[in-house]
């Protein structure tokens, strides 16, 4: 999912809950205060951290072979052999 779309899907739904809250509105006068709706948009998997930049697990895997690689090529004694 791109940005472009996160914006759009973002605007969805703060459209949605100001529809939610007009209609609310009317049950919200008899009560003290109103409270203000859970910002749904911060629970989007892309707004968390990574985002769309995190890495999928195959990379991850690969680039902890190969540092475990480095390692033992580096642990390994080039001068004995």
């Amino acid at each position: 999912m791109s940005l472009k779309q996160t914006l759009k899907k973002a605007k969805k739904i703060e459209q949605a809950l100001e529809r939610q809250n007009d209609s609310d509105n009317s049950l919200s006068q008899q009560t003290l205060g109103v409270v203000k709706p859970r910002n749904y948009l911060a629970l989007d998997p892309l707004l968390r951290k990574g985002g769309i930049h995190e890495k999928e697990d195959i990379d991850i895997v690969r680039k902890k072979r190969r540092r475990e690689t480095k390692q033992q090529l580096r642990q390994t004694d080039w001068l004995s052999e």
